[in-house]
């Protein structure tokens, strides 16, 4: 019997009020919007990874952790034999950014070439935002955190 390996993954959830940074790729709309993730590199932990990831893949690095929303387990089948272990984040935006803007991956162990990034944010409504590959699967949990800090602040 066989065990699938498995791969560490931290995922971004930066927020600005109530809305999400998401992304699609530019020459491979394809693969669908996401948000910024990356694989936890030997030696690193999944929080530093996090960060690492948001300024490869977007620029940024305006970006505060606020909490480990939690870790679940996704099965990558049939486009690979891997499951990965998520560690999804919440972080919240402590610089200015347009409200769109393009970005080159810095480092991309899957490509010798640049990967660009079309960035843009949207409202976060409960929904999974039909984010590619799972990445949504805790974004109903942030959408009602959000909501209830902003009854307090409102109260």
């Amino acid at each position: 019997m066989s065990t699938q390996p498995t791969t560490k993954k931290a995922i971004a959830y930066i927020t600005k009020n109530d809305q999400l940074m998401v992304f699609t790729h530019t020459d491979f709309p394809e693969a669908g919007v996401q948000v910024p993730a990356g694989t936890v590199e030997d030696n690193e932990e999944p929080s530093e990874a996090v960060l690492r990831e948001i300024y490869e893949e977007s620029g940024v690095k305006g970006v505060r952790v606020l909490e480990l929303l939690g870790i679940y387990q996704y099965n990558m089948a049939p486009d690979r034999d891997e499951i990965q272990e998520r560690y999804v984040y919440h972080l919240e935006l402590t610089q200015s950014t347009p409200s769109t803007w393009q970005h080159w991956e810095i480092h991309s162990s899957t490509s010798k070439n640049p990967i660009a990034f079309d960035f843009y944010w949207v409202k976060l409504d409960g929904s999974d935002l039909s984010l590619a590959g799972g990445q949504g699967y805790f974004l109903s949990k942030l959408a009602h955190k959000i909501k209830n800090t902003e009854n307090a602040a409102n109260t």
